[in-house]
């Protein structure tokens, strides 16, 4: 029991790791503490020492302030008792995006998103990581195992290709609960993963493993026909949707492949190999199944409102608009959950999604009032004006769309949060105002001078960013023949300050390699 408690705990975690925590200055570690939870009080590296000299394993949460799964976990499962009581098992470690250090670390890790959970064993080894979309009991069973086994998902991923004799059912577990959409090493590079997923899937216990192996196969196979659609025939459309309907058909498969079904009915039912009886079958039990579990008590209240997406993505397919009976009983529905949220930070969970619902619905009038009523509650109200100024440049509202987005910008917190969302207003105005020379230049600066210390520019998220940047502008550039254009020679300079052979000096290579290449051609 006691166990299991952990377990959920850090799926509760794992959940919100993608977007929690704290703005750079005093948001963070501290309110975590408010509420119970003991989160390691020092750096990583003495983290990772008093993990190995009490041969506890180590638990890493990496979020910030404004990623809405983060706050709906803070709201929720850091407030739990069981919670609290469990996390004492492990060494918690809380890092926050905006602060020191935190981007080398997670170019360490690999990590690539807020937000990003992983266990790593006593000696520093990593065992897994925990996505976020499923329900606390499994969290809490993934956790389980990944303590109680300690036995590293890379090497699991070893003997799925070469020897799947030697995983047993806690392996299969831990396997179908890996987040296989931030693996950046357990998986070979090279690895056909439709034929990982394919191994698994008919290796696994019946049931909802299988399944859930199942459908990580077929998205992969959806994507690879999007590249090649002659592979089509490598599959057996019968089989295919025999799968899709026993699924499908049962509650309990449904449910614990939800972050599956509720978001890539387009990709799978899209897939160019089912006849029209077979695809009309699928998309009624598919809308149906998925509509139907979602007041289920195991989903949280972000997604229960992701059971509406199948039947939104089948009713307005083919730029139809949705019936106005299915609108008002959406909006209704809606407007309850949000009358009946009042916590903050759940709040930024719930609005998201509902933004996001309303829009894949056509109905964007009522996600762009809601995202501006949202903006005198919200903690980190640039994260809706970013939705704003998508809404708008999609509608052709350019001047608006710019607006937006100086504004979240302007009012976004926290060194990299600053650079993402700067970075995301200068792309906005290359796209909406590229003859405006002298703004692109004089705002790109400044996301420049905010780096005092540079070696932080080039680490983790804050490179992936400034690379793009980097790309998109030379693009520019050399359209718009902005010969006084300074950006790369500051970007040039920063780099002469960074340690010799260090990550942050090679990173800046690749930079100039890409600027080569783009003055080349």
């Amino acid at each position: 029991m006691r166990t299991i408690i952990l377990l959920l705990a850090v799926l509760a975690i794992a959940a919100c790791d993608k977007e929690e925590h704290s703005s750079a200055e005093s948001e963070s570690v501290e309110q975590h503490k408010q509420v119970g939870i003991t989160w390691f009080d020092g750096s990583v590296e003495q983290a990772f020492a008093k993990a190995n000299a009490a041969g506890n394993p180590l638990f890493l949460y990496w979020g910030a302030v404004w990623c809405p799964p983060c706050q709906e976990i803070k709201s929720t499962v850091f407030k739990s008792q069981d919670f609290i009581n469990l996390s004492r098992l492990f060494i918690p470690v809380y890092l926050d995006g905006d602060t020191d250090q935190a981007q080398a670390w997670g170019e360490k890790f690999g990590v690539m998103g807020y937000p990003t959970m992983i266990v790593f064993n006593p000696t520093a080894e990593e065992v897994t990581r925990i996505p976020g979309g499923i329900d606390i009991d499994r969290y809490n069973s993934v956790l389980e195992l990944s303590l109680n086994k300690m036995r590293p998902t890379s090497q699991l991923v070893q003997y799925a290709l070469t020897n799947p004799d030697r995983l047993d059912k806690d392996d299969f577990y831990q396997l179908a609960y890996y987040s296989w959409d931030q693996d950046t090493g357990a998986v070979p590079e090279g690895t056909d993963k439709t034929e990982l997923f394919r191994v698994l899937a008919a290796r696994a216990p019946k049931g909802e493993l299988s399944a859930r192996f199942y459908l990580n196969y077929l998205v992969v196979a959806a994507r690879k026909l999007e590249d090649d659609v002659e592979t089509a025939g490598e599959l057996d459309a019968s089989d295919i949707h025999d799968r899709l309907t026993a699924i499908l058909s049962s509650d309990h498969l449904t449910l614990a492949c939800w972050d599956t079904l509720a978001y890539y009915p387009d990709e799978l039912l899209e897939m160019p190999i089912f006849d029209d009886d077979q695809k009309q079958l699928l998309d009624s039990l598919w809308v149906n199944s998925v509509f139907t579990l979602r007041d289920d008590a195991s989903l949280s209240k972000a997604e229960k409102m992701s059971g509406w997406l199948p039947r939104l993505y089948v009713a307005t397919r083919e730029d139809k608009l949705l019936d106005s009976d299915i609108q008002e009983k959406l909006r209704k529905e809606l407007m309850s959950i949000d009358e009946d949220t009042a916590d903050a930070y759940e709040r930024q969970s719930v609005i998201s999604r509902m933004s996001y619902v309303y829009r894949q619905a056509g109905m964007k009038k009522d996600a762009k009032e809601l995202l501006q009523a949202e903006l005198n509650r919200s903690a980190s109200p640039y994260y809706f004006m970013s939705g704003l100024a998508s809404m708008t440049e999609k509608d052709g509202e350019f001047t608006e769309a710019i607006d937006w987005s100086r504004q979240a910008w302007e009012n976004s917190t926290g060194q990299a949060t600053r650079l993402q969302w700067g970075a995301s207003y200068v792309r906005a105005l290359i796209r909406m105002a590229p003859d405006d020379i002298a703004l692109i230049t004089s705002a790109s600066i400044s996301l420049l001078a905010e780096f005092h210390e540079s070696q932080a520019l080039f680490s983790g998220r804050n490179f992936r960013t400034l690379r793009r940047l980097n790309r998109q502008l030379l693009d520019w550039q050399d359209e718009q023949q902005a010969t006084e254009f300074t950006f790369q020679t500051r970007v040039e300079e920063m780099c002469s300050q960074q340690l010799a052979d260090s990550q942050e000096e090679e990173n800046c290579k690749s930079l100039f390699v890409e600027e080569a290449v783009a003055q080349a051609s």
